[in-house]
């Protein structure tokens, strides 16, 4: 019984067990080190130093290390020996040159007076005496105000320390008078490679996706992954697994992630109310569940757009799970994913009532969303030699304004459809590309198709851009035929501006009243896409036109124009 409360007595939580105790054991804060040792080094120390980050990463520890080093009798390379009087005394709590305030619980003016009074005294036993000041911006307004005289003239031997994790709170006048160092949030990397070393010291059997998983539950902070990992060691022992530290943080394990992404390629609507089931049984957050979903589609969205894993913070075996699950997706399915995956978490996140329907209702609709394909894909194969398509009869867009919206359409794969076909193929250009060099194009007209710049600064000509060509509409019968005339000019300067064929539709005045288009030129050069009008053009008219086109999309995928009334 004694042995075993020996055996208590002795055992230091690893957070205090492994804290640094040179600046060279300070992990992942290199800039800041060596900054401090450059500074002992050249004498070059300031009065007050400010550091400011998040929660443990190392602000009370390196101030801790640089009151040592100052006063150490026995420094190799200006860091402490830890082992003179001086860096026992500090080591031990036991300094009186070396005060250490919780900012928190000493905020008052009173609390910064006695400080001060007791500042001016020289130390002890060392060449400084140091206040370190933790949770700094607790301090109330005159507590500031009572320190700012000393802070600004300090006497030789005074060195002040401020830590905070709340920078903002701090006054100006505090932040002008300091030294400030901004201390980095630790990278999973960083904790992991230094947990493992803890681990290997220790005794401990862990693998990857266990220092993976609590580095990731961390957050960023050194000190919380050693915390955690106490908690595992008592959970699992010595010997730690994945799912053990799952069970153990209450985390959902990553393979339940990647079966819910398998489940919504195979549209398994029935697997996804049994997922739902067992995180309500299991206990999980909601609102959690979804976030960490976003980011198992985050993961595979860096793979389909990088075509590597490398931005992805998981074990390798993880990794290559991604790498080859990738395949399973587009780039436009995983962006509607996450889109949707954003929309339920939101709902959550406002603690809305029946949050278990909410969630399933998110999960429902991943399943259920069907793949997708871009409709100017869709308009090429169009004009593209006949080929099997898979673009089924429900397939939907809308017309507005006499051009067809290019929006992706949902498709469920493996429904042929004969598309209709054209002999040449559209332009390539995107209606983005096309108005940048509009004006250079414009500018440039030969004398005899200068009269289309003139029609259009004289607003007796709009012109509306679309992805695959323009659309020309002549407010004047003597505009339109003299266009006609030229069509085939325009077509031929537009192709060798643009170095490639851009579509041209020639609408005439009064069809805009009749809403029955005459083409000019033919099919393969009607304007079709997404309508993009710059800003240097006039707007299209406000009278409807039916393009051939248009109607090709009605027909094909049983669409209707966006202000006709529905039958």
């Amino acid at each position: 019984m004694a042995n075993s409360m020996a055996e208590e007595q002795r055992y230091i939580v690893t957070a205090r067990k492994w804290r640094p105790l040179r600046f060279e054991d300070v992990v992942g804060q290199e800039h800041i080190t060596t900054t401090l040792k450059n500074a002992i080094a050249k004498q070059r120390v300031h009065h007050a130093y400010l550091f400011t980050g998040p929660r443990g990463v190392g602000k009370t520890t390196c101030a801790r290390i640089l009151a040592r080093a100052l006063n150490c009798t026995n420094s190799t390379n200006f860091e402490p020996c830890n082992a003179c009087a001086s860096c026992t005394d500090m080591l031990e709590g036991r300094s009186v040159d070396i005060i250490e305030i919780d900012g928190a619980s000493n905020n008052s003016v009173d609390d910064v007076r006695k400080l001060r009074d007791s500042a001016k005294y020289a130390p002890v036993v060392g060449k400084y005496k140091m206040y370190i000041i933790d949770e700094v911006h607790m301090l109330s307004t005159s507590a500031f105000n009572a320190l700012l005289k000393t802070l600004e003239e300090p006497p030789p031997h005074l060195i002040f320390v401020f830590a905070t994790t709340e920078i903002h709170k701090v006054p100006a006048t505090i932040l002008s008078r300091c030294q400030r160092f901004d201390f980095r949030r630790m990278e999973v990397e960083t904790i992991t490679g230094h947990l493992r070393h803890i681990t290997s010291k220790e005794g401990i059997l862990i693998d990857e996706a266990s220092l993976v998983a609590i580095a990731k539950k961390a957050d960023g902070s050194m000190r919380d992954s050693q915390s955690i990992l106490d908690q595992v060691v008592s959970f699992c022992g010595t010997t730690i697994t994945s799912a053990e530290v799952s069970n153990a943080l209450h985390l959902i394990d990553n393979d339940f992630y990647f079966q819910l992404s398998e489940a919504i390629t195979a549209h398994d609507i029935p697997a996804m109310f049994t997922h739902a089931r067992t995180v309500v049984q299991r206990g999980y957050d909601l609102q959690e569940c979804l976030l960490g979903l976003l980011e198992h589609f985050r993961n595979i969205l860096t793979v389909i757009t990088t075509g590597a894993p490398d931005l992805i913070e998981a074990s390798q075996a993880d990794l290559d799970r991604y790498k080859a699950h990738a395949s399973s997706f587009t780039k436009a399915d995983v962006l509607r994913i996450m889109t949707l995956i954003t929309q339920g978490e939101a709902i959550l996140r406002q603690n809305p009532p029946q949050p278990r329907i909410r969630f399933e209702f998110t999960l429902v609709q991943l399943a259920a969303m069907d793949s997708t394909v871009d409709l100017g894909n869709v308009l090429a194969m169009l004009n593209a030699p006949s080929v099997p398509a898979t673009v089924p009869p429900h397939a939907s867009t809308q017309v507005v304004g006499g051009v067809a919206m290019a929006q992706p359409i949902p498709v469920r794969l493996g429904t042929p459809v004969i598309m209709k076909t054209q002999d040449r193929p559209v332009s390539s250009l995107s209606a983005g590309n096309i108005a940048k060099r509009w004006s250079q194009w414009m500018e440039s007209l030969p004398e005899h198709l200068s009269f289309v710049q003139s029609a259009v600064k004289q607003n007796v000509l709009s012109v509306d851009i679309t992805d695959v060509g323009i659309v020309l509409r002549p407010q004047a019968e003597i505009i339109y035929h003299r266009l006609e005339d030229k069509l085939q000019q325009l077509k031929e300067y537009l192709a060798s501006t643009y170095e490639t064929s851009i579509g041209v539709h020639l609408v005439r005045p009064r069809q805009a009243a009749t809403s029955s288009p005459t083409p000019t030129g033919d099919a393969s050069t009607q304007a079709l896409g997404t309508q993009q009008p710059a800003e240097a053009f006039s707007s299209a008219s406000t009278q409807e036109v039916v393009l051939p086109i248009e109607q090709t999309l009605i027909e094909l995928f049983l669409a209707r124009r966006a202000n006709a009334p529905r039958k």
